[in-house]
């Protein structure tokens, strides 16, 4: 969520989405989902209102917000907060607040930072409107309503923008409401804009570099922009994708993508979280929160110049359409050319081209109704896969070589979808939200791999993946916010619908032999027309959810949620015209229960549950019951009043069970276990005079436990036991420095398996990075380094010939100017 600090529209606006119908079936499954959200909001509502009006507690909430410029600590205000803000950007243009410090009320952490500024507000529901101070006597309530005070009034209330800390404090993945961190019984981690800036990331795995409890890089760098991620030993790749809390639909090799510059946050949910959210591996979901339009006009051009000839150009606008800013708009721009750091012995550059274009449109016509339309058109061009062969243990005086072909080789990627978020406050107790989005991709890749080593060189095979998918996702939510007594409700009541069409075809045929030592590209290579794939995979998923928070005299918070899903899969093979229809009806659960002191350290424990769909069938012809996944968690967080700052710990247990398995005797079984337990740490810091702090440290052990007999006991691949990191920053903030930033960061993964057995390990590696940045007037001059000593490792290898190169040394510049 985000603070508009021009007219002080606050534009992230929940999870809403508008639909495109575009086929009747959808329409139907749609207008069914949306009747139930009704009827069982209109059942309910009697009883919630009754509640609310039952008894009204103010609540209290601890602030430590210091003497600052007004807009600023209207932001802070919002993210303590969670409620939205409208106001005219000239009527705080030039104030100074004196902050508001202690455990207050809305009102009255309000009436304190605005006092001394000669405005008013009014507070209504989650909504708070500013406004320039109307005459009148103090005390007095004026026609419309508002409360005249010695020098202000007041209307509403905000969440946060996260361009200005790398310390977040509300998430809106973690309970599909705006919530404080430290009051969700789970890890969760928000990377913040200022943070993406600062470090300059290129992907959505750089971003998370600095993460807990996250593996990225387990392929090493990918030119075809997958975003490889394992988070507490398990793939968050596929099933975990999301982008304003919606899923990113995948099959096979086809998956959405995103670019980092369109993002403003990401927020990764640690741990089972199919209670919100459906069918969802054990590890967590990453959600990526896009840039949304503000009211206050903003224009940014960014030209990089980085190694490997990479130059990519960025275009940021954003700002009002009409005068009485309630049409707001933002178009985001992104065309890069670039090569990548591999490259073949001929010369030959395997390149990484993006072109991207991101426009949105919001309307807020009063505070209490939002709608933002949203579209992306994408496409990205590449060399494909590049799989170094690592051949040193047979030709011991043979280099490292890349077994394509750089006239075969490619990756063309195309990518569009368009959505809406839709947001209505009904009244003091519910609000209504429907999150929407419709896409299509389509995915062609041809790539020469390697098959073996003989005596006459590489053996290589030519491979194409030609594939499409259309998607569509829906999540309608209503949220009552009443109050009984020293009792106060938040409940959710979700049912969503996501549904893609997918259509896949490869092909197979053997490619020329390589010579290691002396190896000859360009000779010619057929596109291979032997079929070894074939088929239409239609996927339905209908889920209906609940969630209450409740929190107990301001201090206890007791989180409980189910969800019930519906799957249906259908599968098409046209290799040999058969038909496998999947049926999966699941029920998820989670139950936490927190205790905020007033010193601000929050211990918690929860049980979350997790399920994902096992494709494919047994020697029977039957198909899988789905993986599910159980969860224990306690830890404790710390938010303290004295700096901007937080700090968590998290102990986790988790047990995954039928996992799909493969024997040569009994073929495909869903009879795997696997237990993964481990400890996080989390401190993130944003200190006034300069300094931002982030650091972290993971422990994740992993155990197979049901399996064949020679894996049992075993680790899981790819999992190291250790992870840390830690990244220093310094801005200065006046004097002859002033506007010079300086900052450096260390990452130590440790040694992993590359197979299963636990035959090939993976040495560990530290690696560091840095960056320097200047600001002068509207120009920002950047200079970043990852792996700044040019380490050279392997992030996996499959055996002693399949390994997969880490990212080398890159360097990065960037001008950014702002207008």
């Amino acid at each position: 969520m985000r603070v508009d600090k021009t007219s002080g529209i606050h534009t992230g606006i929940g999870q809403g989405r508008a639909v495109l119908l575009l086929k009747s079936k959808l329409f139907l499954d749609l207008l069914a989902a949306s009747a139930l959200v009704a009827v069982v909001s209109f059942a309910t509502y009697p009883v919630w209102a009754q509640a609310a009006g039952a008894g009204q507690q103010v609540q209290r909430i601890s602030f430590n917000i210091a003497a600052q410029p007004l807009s600023k600590a209207l932001v802070q205000y919002s993210n303590n907060t969670g409620v939205q803000l409208f106001y005219d950007a000239n009527i705080v243009r030039g104030k100074n607040s004196t902050g508001a410090k202690g455990s207050l009320t809305r009102s009255e952490a309000l009436k304190s930072i605005l006092s001394g500024s000669g405005l008013s507000y009014r507070i209504r529901s989650n909504t708070v409107t500013i406004s320039a101070q109307q005459a009148g006597v103090a005390g007095a309530v004026a026609a419309d309503g508002s409360l005249l005070l010695d020098t202000i009034t007041l209307q509403g209330a905000v969440a946060g923008d996260t361009s200005g800390s790398v310390v977040v404090e509300n998430t809106r993945g973690a309970t599909k409401t705006n919530t404080p961190l430290i009051e969700v019984p789970q890890s969760v981690s928000v990377v913040s804009r200022k943070q993406i800036e600062t470090q300059n990331a290129q992907s959505v795995t750089e971003i998370l570099r600095y993460v807990p409890g996250v593996t990225i890089e387990t392929y090493g760098p990918d030119p075809k922009g997958y975003d490889w991620i394992l988070m507490r030993g398990f793939n968050a790749q596929s099933t975990s994708s999301y982008q304003d809390g919606l899923r990113q639909l995948s099959n096979s090799y086809t998956f959405f993508r995103t670019d980092p510059y369109e993002l403003d946050s990401i927020e990764v949910l640690r741990g089972p979280v199919s209670s919100l959210y459906g069918q969802s591996d054990a590890g967590g979901l990453v959600n990526r929160v896009t840039k949304k339009p503000q009211a206050e006009a903003f224009h940014e051009a960014s030209l990089e110049y980085g190694s490997y000839n990479r130059k990519q150009l960025g275009v940021d606008l954003t700002g009002p359409v009409n005068e009485d800013k309630t049409l707001l708009y933002r178009m985001i721009g992104v065309v890069r050319k670039s090569d990548t750091q591999f490259e073949y012995s001929n010369g030959d550059e395997v390149k990484d081209d993006r072109y991207m274009f991101a426009p949105s449109l919001t309307w807020a016509p009063d505070a209490d109704t939002s709608l933002t339309v949203s579209g992306l058109l994408l496409r990205d061009d590449s060399g494909g896969s590049v799989l170094p062969a690592t051949i040193s243990n047979l030709y011991p005086n043979s280099p490292n070589i890349l077994v394509g072909d750089p006239d075969f080789n490619r990756s063309v990627q195309k990518q569009g979808s368009i959505g809406y978020e839709f947001e209505h406050h009904l009244n003091d107790t519910w609000t209504l939200k429907q999150n929407l989005r419709y896409g299509q991709v389509s995915f062609l890749l041809d790539n020469v791999l390697a098959l073996g080593l003989g005596p006459t060189g590489i053996t290589r095979q030519a491979r194409r993946f030609d594939e499409n998918m259309s998607g569509f996702v829906v999540d309608n939510q209503a949220v009552a916010e009443f109050e009984n007594g020293n009792i106060a409700h938040e409940a959710l009541l979700g049912l969503d619908y996501s549904y893609s069409n997918s259509d896949v075809t490869q092909y197979r045929d053997p490619a020329p032999s390589l010579n290691p030592f002396n190896p000859s590209y360009g000779i010619p290579i057929a596109v291979p027309t032997t079929l070894t794939q074939s088929y239409r995979q239609k996927y339905n998923q209908t889920g209906v959810y609940a969630q209450d928070q409740i929190k107990f005299n301001d201090s206890w918070i007791v989180t409980l949620g189910g969800r019930y899903d519906w799957l249906n899969l259908d599968n098409h093979n046209r290799l040999d015209d058969s038909d496998t229809d999947q049926n999966i009806g699941k029920f998820s659960g989670r139950a936490g229960i927190t205790y905020v002191t007033p010193w601000g350290i929050a211990p918690y424990v929860s049980y979350s549950e997790s399920f994902v769909p096992n494709l494919g069938t047994d020697n029977s012809g039957n198909t899988f019951d789905p993986s599910e996944g159980r969860q224990w968690e306690a830890g404790v967080k710390y938010r303290p009043k004295e700096f901007d700052g937080l700090f968590t710990m998290a102990w986790f247990d988790i047990v995954k069970s039928n996992v799909v398995s493969y024997s040569y005797i009994d073929g495909l079984q869903a009879t795997g276990e696997v237990h993964s337990r481990g400890l996080e740490l989390e401190g993130k810091v944003n200190l006034s005079y300069g300094w931002d702090f982030i650091g972290s440290y993971t422990y994740t052990h992993t155990e197979i436990t049901e399996d064949a007999a020679a894996y049992i006991g075993k680790q899981s691949t790819m999992v190291p036991e250790h992870q840390a990191s830690a990244w220093l920053n310094y801005t200065f903030n006046s004097g002859a420095l002033e506007g010079l930033s300086l900052g450096s960061g260390v990452r130590y993964v440790g040694s992993s398996y590359g197979d299963k057995a636990n035959t090939v390990k993976v040495d560990g590696r530290t690696l560091v990075d840095a960056g320097v940045s200047y600001k002068y007037k509207d120009m920002t001059f950047q200079l970043n380094a990852t792996n700044l000593f040019d380490k050279k490792y392997f992030t996996t290898c499959e055996d002693t010939v399949s390994c997969y190169e880490g990212d080398r040394r890159s360097v990065i510049g960037r001008v950014k100017v702002s207008f």
